[in-house]
């Protein structure tokens, strides 16, 4: 008798175990609240993910924000894992069919995107120059003596690889999956075309201005900004994203507006957005903002929206 009724409520309680684990619940940062994950495609997930700035080797700390979207991309794929349809009805289907995509930055990350006055170098342009001065003392690192240490780009080329070869052995999929189809590690660098034509249409829709060579979201002119992050236009610390000169903060129409466009003829990694776009768009010869660049990469890959997106604290406004 005794037996019979352990084995009823071991029963129950693997019922009710399993029925946890089964569909995904996230906190929903809007929300403030746990919630059931749904979907935006039935079935589907499209997944995205910051991954590294390319200036030097990848840290423990780096790859435990890269690996925790990896860890959630397989909890997504797994046959424990329920599928719950958009409108949130359970649909009895078990693991998602998930495409996951994974930025490399290699131009516009610049030293002080949470500093006020925004008096900053580009961390790629920062490698080059250690670099130049290790050659010049004969210590470049193991590796990196058959590139030229004044290149960014080759700079970038070299800690992209060492970047997809250490998420190799950590056993991330996404690295293994862009070796056929390299659009799921997309690099900055190669994506300004879809990043000028964003800049230039929130110009056009008066979402964004120009102050001198810098172009800047307008935050007030979007009244839900901060909603996502719980935060308000005051709360907001001065100059997020900044990285121009003190003269251009003080002409921003608020602290908080971020940078879309620098134009910098000086800068060794720009690109001319008239030429690039086959029209004339008003816009110096420059670089993006880096607040811009996933945008851009994650909506050419996954528009017109991904099912989610996970990030680090410093993208948090």
């Amino acid at each position: 008798m005794w037996g019979e009724f352990s084995k009823r409520v071991d029963r129950r309680l693997r019922s009710r175990y399993l029925a946890l684990l089964m569909t995904l619940s996230l906190h929903n940062t809007l929300s403030g609240r746990q919630e059931v994950f749904r979907p935006l495609e039935s079935g589907r997930v499209s997944f995205y993910s910051c991954g590294p700035t390319v200036y030097d080797y990848a840290h423990i700390g780096n790859f435990r924000s890269f690996l925790l979207g990896d860890t959630l991309r397989r909890w997504l794929e797994s046959p424990l894992c329920e599928q719950v349809e958009p409108d949130g009805a359970a649909s009895g289907q078990f693991g998602y069919t998930v495409t996951h995509v994974m930025n490399i930055t290699d131009v516009g990350h610049m030293t002080d995107d949470a500093v006020a006055d925004g008096a900053g170098e580009d961390k790629m342009e920062l490698a080059a120059a250690r670099l130049l001065e290790a050659k010049k003392s004969g210590k470049l690192p193991e590796g990196v003596d058959d590139i030229d240490p004044g290149d960014p780009y080759a700079i970038a080329g070299f800690y992209a690889a060492a970047f997809i070869e250490d998420a190799k052995r950590l056993g991330m999929k996404v690295a293994f999956e862009a070796d056929a189809d390299a659009s799921l590690l997309p690099r900055a660098s190669e994506h300004v075309k879809g990043m000028l034509e964003i800049v230039v249409g929130l110009l056009e829709k008066g979402f964004a201005y120009q102050v001198g060579g810098a172009v800047y979201f307008d935050t007030q002119a979007f009244p839900d900004y901060g909603s996502l992050s719980g935060n308000t236009l005051d709360k907001i610390r001065e100059g997020a994203g900044g990285r121009v000169s003190q003269s251009q903060q003080s002409e921003k129409k608020h602290p908080a507006d971020f940078l879309l466009w620098k134009a910098d003829s000086s800068h060794l990694m720009k690109w001319d957005p008239s030429a690039l776009l086959g029209r004339e768009v008003g816009l110096g010869e420059g670089y993006p903002g880096w607040h811009i660049e996933c945008s851009a990469m994650a909506q050419e890959r996954l528009a017109p929206a991904g099912s989610a997106h996970a990030g680090v604290i410093d993208i948090h406004s």
